[in-house]
């Protein structure tokens, strides 16, 4: 369970995540939530997070993030670059969906794409320019756009989509958002998540920010999570100033008690 969301902003993307995880064989789950990394980075500068198969996001990972190093910097536009990270995608996880299918008959449908489905978010530069990808399970891609800004994946979107909507509208409109922009919205919309989500989705926020500097290279940042929760809280007094007139309400308790920034530990 998870919930990975991103944003195309005008001068970069925006990648957040919440830290919750659980283990399990199959459909049950044998130790409770823990924190893990999901924000991660790509070879030498792309962004990566993924939501299902921890095996197969691991996979993934170390796959796009070789053939960026060694590929990227020679396609010609983001689209280029979207459609072979998708023939990389479906070369490795074809395989493992076919031997998950011929397994179905003796563990079940949802024992058997556990092991093998994986959803992915990928950001990455190519000619100056910062672009933002989805992949579904078995590779068919999607290129977010100025139309089209925003992406959330995981067990949280049906709640994050509604709410990235809203704050789209509230926040920056028919304009195309700023990074700042991008950020309070991501860590926002994973917080607002984890406080309505019955569970499975868990504090605290991590975020990649990902920009191209003016020689085209890749600049990766990765923001604290006591920023973001501050900004959050922040932005939700505000709101609250203006519909009650008051200008001067006291700040109220953090929506959600930020943790320690986790160690990595797996996809």
């Amino acid at each position: 369970m998870t919930l990975i969301v991103g944003i195309k902003c005008k001068d970069g993307v925006v990648v957040a995540a919440d830290s919750a995880a659980t283990m399990g064989d199959g459909v049950v789950h044998t130790l409770g939530q823990q924190e893990v990394k999901k924000v991660h980075e790509l070879g030498s500068g792309g962004v990566f997070a993924a939501t299902g198969s921890v095996g197969m996001a691991q996979l993934l990972r170390d796959r796009l993030g070789r053939w960026c190093d060694a590929n990227l910097t020679r396609a010609q536009s983001g689209l280029e670059a979207m459609g072979s990270l998708s023939n990389e995608i479906r070369s490795c996880v074809l395989p493992q969906l076919q031997a998950s299918a011929a397994s179905v008959p003796l563990v079940g449908n949802h024992a058997a794409a556990s092991t093998a489905v994986c959803k992915t978010l990928v950001a990455v530069v190519v000619r100056k320019q910062a672009h933002l990808f989805q992949f579904d399970h078995s590779g068919a891609p999607e290129l977010a756009t100025r139309e089209l800004p925003f992406v959330s994946l995981g067990s949280g979107q049906p709640i994050a989509d509604p709410f990235l909507a809203f704050l789209r509208r509230v926040l920056w409109g028919v304009r195309e958002p700023t990074v700042a922009d991008g950020r309070l919205a991501a860590a926002w919309t994973v917080y607002h998540v984890c406080k309505t989500n019955p569970g499975g989705v868990g504090p605290p926020v991590q975020m990649a920010t990902l920009r191209a500097a003016e020689d085209g290279r890749p600049v990766l940042e990765f923001t604290s999570d006591q920023e973001h929760l501050e900004a959050v809280i922040a932005a939700e007094a505000a709101l609250r100033d203006h519909v009650s007139g008051k200008t001067d309400s006291m700040v109220p308790e953090p929506p959600m008690v930020a943790a320690s920034t986790p160690e990595p530990a797996g996809a």
